[in-house]
């Protein structure tokens, strides 16, 4: 069996449980959160995402990136995924937003976007992150309009929320 995940509708209620591959091939909403990383010069740790990743490889994507898995709370996946993802523990979350909106085809995610202040050094997971790179915020703009194709979507869209420019995520109360 594959990993579960929890199926919400539109307004995150629970629904169900059902296996992440199901998930993504039937257009079910379902839950996940992203993590900014922010240094001491206030610029935003982006990830490269692995070439083994099925999903956008060699693109750039937030610090953080994680499905929650059945049952675990917002917080506790975005914990879990700094843990795997960067390998920091005991790291203060502050809560951003919560978001609604459609990734891609069959992609439909409630997400809480957190930011987390770091200059520990990081340990990457090589089986989802190829590099890293430090962007002041001031210079998103510049690259998303220089390099769009390598943002997927989500990341895309959570970048220009938070640099304050028009965006297509449906911010949830």
């Amino acid at each position: 069996m594959g990993e579960l995940l929890s199926v919400v509708d539109k307004d995150d209620n629970f629904l169900k449980e059902e296996e992440r591959k199901t998930i993504h091939n039937s257009d079910q909403w379902h839950r996940g959160v992203h993590v900014l990383l922010i240094n001491s010069k206030n610029e935003i740790m982006l990830q490269v995402r692995s070439s083994s990743k099925d999903k956008f490889p060699n693109c750039y994507d937030c610090s953080v990136s994680e499905h929650a898995i059945a049952g675990e709370s917002f917080e506790d996946a975005a914990k879990r995924g700094i843990m795997e993802e960067l390998g920091l523990d005991n790291i203060t979350l502050r809560k951003l937003v919560k978001m609604r909106m459609n990734y891609g085809q069959h992609d439909s995610m409630i997400t809480e976007v957190f930011e987390i202040h770091s200059d520990a050094k990081v340990k990457l997971d090589e089986n989802e992150t190829s590099n890293i790179i430090f962007v002041s915020k001031q210079k998103i703009p510049e690259i998303m309009k220089k390099e769009n194709e390598r943002f997927p979507p989500w990341t895309r869209e959570i970048l220009k929320w938070y640099v304050g420019l028009p965006s297509r995520i449906e911010v949830l109360r």
